[in-house]
């Protein structure tokens, strides 16, 4: 009695830890799931390219503007020094 038992919890054992097979349900959402990361990563690889020239236009223009101010300070006293006299 005691062997059948121990036997009968073996069994129930090994089937109960056996290999499993997923789900096609399973399967279609993992795939799924890696296709909307890939598209996710490529997005996200387009906006950093983005991002980079518009950080790269945002330094120029304010390059352009440091210039631009110091055009108006250099016109503001010639006209200071010709008005004065």
């Amino acid at each position: 009695m005691k062997k059948m038992l121990a036997i009968l919890l073996l069994a129930i054992v090994v089937i109960g830890c056996g290999p499993k097979m997923a789900k096609q349900e399973t399967l279609d959402a993992v795939a799924e799931a890696r296709a909307a990361l890939e598209a996710a990563q490529t997005n996200i690889t387009e906006l950093q390219g983005e991002i980079d020239a518009l950080t790269a236009q945002k330094a120029e223009l304010e390059q352009t503007i440091k210039g631009m101010e110091e055009e108006t300070a250099t016109i503001e006293n010639k006209i200071d020094t010709r008005c004065n006299k």
